[in-house]
């Protein structure tokens, strides 16, 4: 009676230990996410906006004009690959394409509106990840985590085909940003997978010396010489997404 006894008494203190044990273990290491995390996604970029003040010479002749030009929303898929560095600290590139709708361009001054094909825009980024987590008690089989990331962007922009449009419009031009954003996780029943989605911002400093130059092109065709010159400041473009995450630790 005495072995049985002390045999209860001796898987009663043990086993609980084992148990604790075994989820430090595992709790030490998903501490901070997995160490590569891919993630397709889709979503949708709102629509933006942005001031342009141009000024025209042609000899001894200045025209200046504002614009506010209207960039219309559009649908976005894009990758995002996500790898651990040191603790809660990764790195991340991703990559966007996105299809926006038409372009409209208001002129202050007279009130005239221009209306473009719209461009399709791919958005690349590099960026600094720090991870985060919610507190995990011992009756947690996962956990909620999150991420703040910000770093340079580089965005290509593909103006859609036009039939009306001259094709030094048409060409591609490459414009420089910065991206910053969050996403949230949350645990699939799988744990190779999880849902995330999150929102981040392009701060795009758009090319105007190049605006500047496909303009004096354009008159250059019609025998006319100018030097243009146009003026804008960073405009925000916010994207939304969401997708599913495939996790390698």
């Amino acid at each position: 009676m005495k072995r049985v006894v002390l045999a209860a008494m001796t898987a009663a203190v043990l086993v609980p230990c084992s148990g604790s044990a075994q989820n430090f273990v595992d709790l030490d290491r998903q501490a901070w996410g997995p160490r590569i995390r891919v993630t397709p996604f889709a979503g949708l970029v709102a629509a933006a906006s942005r001031t342009e003040r141009w000024t025209v010479t042609n000899g001894g002749d200045i025209a200046s004009a504002d614009f506010d030009v209207d960039l219309a929303a559009g649908p976005a898929a894009g990758l995002t690959v996500d790898m651990q560095v040191f603790e809660r600290f990764a790195v991340a590139v991703s990559g966007v394409l996105v299809s926006r709708g038409r372009t409209v361009e208001h002129a202050t001054g007279d009130g005239d509106l221009f209306e473009h094909e719209g461009s399709s825009f791919l958005f690349t980024r590099a960026a600094i990840v720090m991870r985060l987590r919610e507190e995990v008690s011992e009756l947690q089989v996962h956990s909620l985590t999150g991420t703040l990331f910000a770093g340079p962007a580089w965005i290509r922009e593909m103006p859609k085909k036009d039939p009306f449009a001259d094709p030094v419009a048409l060409e591609s031009l490459d414009h420089k940003g910065f991206g910053f954003g969050f996403d949230a996780e949350i645990p699939l029943p799988w744990d190779q997978l999880s849902f995330t989605a999150g929102a981040e911002d392009y701060l795009i400093w758009w090319n105007m010396a190049e605006f500047g130059r496909r303009n004096d092109l354009l008159w250059a065709a019609e025998g006319i010489q100018t030097r243009s010159f146009v003026e804008s400041g960073p405009s925000h473009n916010l994207l939304f997404h969401a997708g599913v995450s495939l996790r390698f630790r």
